[in-house]
């Protein structure tokens, strides 16, 4: 059995645990806050990041389960220089093109559906039921909340956080470091560095 280790004990690390433990993995947690905390659900935690550094060579991959997106891709970046293999995992129950590129330490969660020439960047969280149609761009360290549809040829940029139940329409543009509140619908392109929220979607402020 692979070991993998996983950096990041809250609730987004029980639910990448519980992929991989489906995929056949050996779970092994380290999270920054240890020895404050010693257990994430089920499973023990074994150390911090520099325990995990310290024993690289026993771990055949690393995923970095932090849901802050600007966190994660600093630590996944930092691992990635350091030599580690960066695994992404993908549930059993979510279904899935086989003309679907996937980066380097995705999430895709239960019942999500992503269909034909998606391309999901480094990092990006697929979450729990969400819907992504053909031909959808997800850049580098985005999280697609649970129950959202992103109809298709949708560009979302990096480093976003689109919220829980909302729908983006075909052909739209979201810009990079953009919050969509949850049940958002957005009907026209989004710049960057902006909160959207409502039916239909407009700037709640700048970010």
């Amino acid at each position: 059995m692979k070991n993998l280790a996983i950096l990041g004990a809250g609730g987004h690390g029980k639910i990448a645990a519980d992929i991989a433990e489906q995929l056949g993995w050996n779970i092994h947690f380290f999270d920054l806050n240890f020895p404050k905390i010693s257990s994430c659900g089920v499973w023990d935690i074994v150390g911090d990041e520099t325990s995990l550094i310290k024993h690289a060579t026993k771990y055949n991959a690393v995923f970095v389960a932090i849901g802050n997106n600007d966190i994660r891709a600093k630590k996944q970046l930092e691992f990635k220089k350091l030599g580690f293999v960066i695994t992404s995992l993908v549930s059993p129950s979510a279904t899935l093109s086989e003309h679907v590129d996937i980066g380097e330490g995705v999430l895709i969660v239960a019942n999500a559906c992503v269909n034909i020439g998606t391309k999901i960047s480094d990092g990006v969280i697929i979450n729990t039921g969400a819907n992504i149609d053909h031909d959808n761009q997800i850049g580098k360290f985005s999280h697609i909340s649970p129950g959202v549809n992103l109809a298709g040829e949708v560009n979302i940029g990096e480093h976003c956080w689109v919220g829980i139940g909302s729908s983006i329409i075909h052909q739209i543009t979201v810009g990079d470091n953009v919050m969509v509140g949850a049940g958002t619908v957005i009907i026209n392109n989004v710049p960057d560095n902006v909160t959207v929220v409502g039916c239909p979607a407009r700037i709640a402020q700048k970010r």
